[in-house]
């Protein structure tokens, strides 16, 4: 499992940079708003605006106190309208979810798999 650093991404949002970070606290806001967890999510292929949505407000909110899901919604929709597409924000989702430890490195999954075939081999 990767460690747990919980170390913020840098995205640029509304012509700021903001930092977004998964901790306990942001997740269990996002299964607040969203009814479920990250995995139901996944699992049912449910990634859509609502979503992301919900990431973005449930990982920012706790630099951006008083941020509310609407606004957030309002930051999202600038984005889109200035040309950013749903693929370049969910990239800072999934890195500071691999970041927080709360899904697995990619890198650090592969590295596992050789060497486990180095000692099978």
């Amino acid at each position: 499992m990767a460690k747990n650093t919980t170390k913020p991404v840098r995205v640029e949002l509304d012509g700021e940079e903001k930092l977004l970070r998964f901790d306990f606290n942001a997740m269990a806001d996002f299964e607040d708003v969203m009814g479920y967890g990250l995995f139901a999510a996944v699992q049912e292929g449910q990634i859509g605006f609502r979503t992301i949505r919900a990431f973005y407000w449930a990982g920012l909110k706790w630099k951006e106190k008083g941020l509310t899901i609407d606004r957030t919604g309002q930051i999202l929709g600038k984005e889109l309208n200035n040309g950013t597409d749903l693929q370049d924000l969910m990239s800072p989702i999934e890195k500071a979810l691999t970041n927080s430890g709360i899904i697995p490195d990619q890198d650090e999954e592969e590295d596992v798999s050789e060497e486990d075939e180095g000692k099978n081999g």
